[in-house]
């Protein structure tokens, strides 16, 4: 009965795993970037914001990790 559908089930998971895995970005997360290099953040509810200042992720929770040069 799941002779063939394993297999398959397994090429969809492997694709899906590929598909879904972080790509190298050239972008580093911290807690502790400093301002200057900062170019986003990632919010404590997982949305992604452009800003680097005070404020960000305000109405998201917080900032969970900075994006940094």
């Amino acid at each position: 009965m799941f002779s063939t559908s394993k297999p398959k089930l397994i090429l969809f998971l492997l694709i899906l795993f590929l598909g879904c895995s972080k790509t190298s970005d050239n972008q580093n997360y911290s807690i502790d970037c400093p301002a200057a290099n900062r170019t986003g953040a990632i919010c404590n509810d997982g949305t992604k914001s452009t800003a680097t200042g005070t404020g960000a992720c305000s109405t998201h929770g917080g900032v969970k990790y900075w994006i940094c040069k």
